[in-house]
């Protein structure tokens, strides 16, 4: 009894939860494809909008870079009172040579002419930057989408077998009456009768433990696509499970060229070559003119007139001393490049591992299939000529039970290996680098 109400308490706490944590969800969707559910998700996960941002601050990023080359114009004004100010005494006169007041406004104008080669690798720098985060952002797209893929594979499977769990407790039900009746009129033992009860309470324990993985895939899934799921939510299955025709070899060179982390780390190289070489040029030169025009007073012979004036200039600046700087950043600008070397090397290897894990796995996942389904078809006749001879009485209670159990189970098998082979193919797509919007075929064969 103690277990049963923490059984309760817990199931009780877990909806608490499900509805605490999709407080800010809308409604209940009444059905929800594979394809509705990776595209809430992408439409609406934190991570990927933060991603988005990621990508507008590097666009800035980028036209910061390239805003060296953009003159600098400034306007200026000025007032100043002045006292005592300095003054000349000739024949008995005196004569101001400052005014009191000080006035003067004008616009100055700077432009950087040349920079030898100083600013370029900068701004390539920023532009492989925000190519950096469109690739990542479409990496978290592959992820968030396959993660969902299995989110929503799992809650289906989770809701079917429940129903075919369902569908055997009430065949166990019947059974279990009609084992009582025999027992009454003495044709079946108390112990046939105690059997079939023993696993008519089984499969209601065994209901209890999917409805609470149910409940938990429920959760996940509607946090993922930002909608609220239940049991009303009529989600698809498609058992279509091809078998991967390309051989190991073709998918390897496929993925080397497509797969988003190689080419994240291909850029990641490229940049590094380009920090190596504003490093290498930290030092240049840079020439660059200057303008300014104005007015203001102060000059002779009549100091108190606001009079035009203007100035223009170049100015060349060469570093003269460095004392290790540039040899050391050279040195940093190496590693660098050799580390993304490195790197590059690495993911080839980890893909290939990846690709060829996962391609197995499809093949035997697939194999399997084959196999159940002829062990499906035979469970089923299997269980159909048992219920034909226990109403003869040519078998046992228990008999029947095993055939029973043994029909059900091939059938829950069935579908979890196909469920795990779709998994599977949609993952071996992304780790070649397909893109998931071109895999996502559409569902059908409603689970509710």
């Amino acid at each position: 009894m103690q277990t049963i109400n923490d059984m309760r308490t817990y199931i009780m706490i877990l909806f608490l939860s499900m509805f605490l944590s999709l407080s800010m969800a809308q409604e209940y969707a009444s059905s929800l494809t594979l394809r509705e559910a990776v595209d809430r998700s992408v439409a609406t996960y934190p991570t990927i909008k933060k991603a988005i941002d990621d990508i507008d601050i590097a666009e800035i990023n980028k036209k910061i870079q390239q805003d060296v080359y953009l003159p600098s114009i400034a306007g200026s004004a000025s007032y100043l009172w002045l006292d005592p100010i300095s003054k000349l005494t000739m024949n008995g006169r005196t004569i101001s040579i400052q005014s009191h007041n000080n006035a003067s406004f004008g616009v100055s104008i700077s432009q950087l002419i040349w920079d030898f080669g100083k600013s370029a690798p900068k701004i390539e720098a920023a532009k492989i930057k925000r190519e950096l985060a469109i690739l990542e952002k479409n990496q978290l797209i592959q992820n968030l989408s396959l993660q969902t893929i299995e989110s929503y594979l799992m809650t289906a499977y989770a809701k079917y077998s429940i129903n075919v769990k369902e569908r055997q407790l009430s065949d166990y039900a019947v059974l279990l009456k009609m084992t009582e009746i025999r027992r009454n009129t003495g044709s079946a033992t108390n112990f046939d009768y105690l059997n079939t009860n023993s696993g008519y309470n089984a499969i209601k324990t065994e209901l209890i433990t999917l409805n609470t993985v149910k409940e938990k895939q429920y959760v996940s899934l509607s946090l993922l696509t930002d909608t609220l799921i239940n049991d009303n939510t009529n989600l698809s299955l498609s058992f279509d499970n091809p078998k991967e025709n390309q051989n190991l070899d073709e998918l390897i060179t496929y993925a080397m060229d497509n797969r988003i982390e190689m080419n994240i780390i291909r850029k990641q190289y490229d940049l590094a070559v380009e920090e190596r070489k504003a490093g290498d040029r930290i030092l240049n030169p840079t020439l660059s003119v200057s303008a300014s025009a104005g007015a203001k007073n102060g000059y002779e012979p009549s100091i108190e007139d606001i009079r035009f004036n203007y100035s223009a200039g170049a100015t060349l600046n060469i570093p003269i001393y460095e004392g290790s700087k540039r040899a050391r950043q050279r040195s940093l600008g190496k590693l660098d490049v050799n580390k993304a070397l490195n790197a590059i090397d690495i993911a080839k290897k980890e893909i290939t591992s990846q690709v060829a894990d996962s391609y197995l796995s499809l093949i035997s996942s697939f194999a399997k299939i084959e196999q159940l389904k002829i062990q499906k078809e035979v469970s089923d006749k299997a269980y159909e000529q048992a219920k034909v001879n226990y109403e003869s009485g040519a078998i046992t209670n228990l008999e029947l039970l095993t055939a029973s159990t043994n029909a059900v189970n091939s059938e829950l098998y069935l579908i979890q290996e196909q469920i795990s082979h779709r998994i599977s193919y949609f993952k071996l797509m992304i780790d070649i680098g397909v893109n998931i919007d071109t895999i996502i075929n559409s569902e059908h064969n409603d689970i509710y």
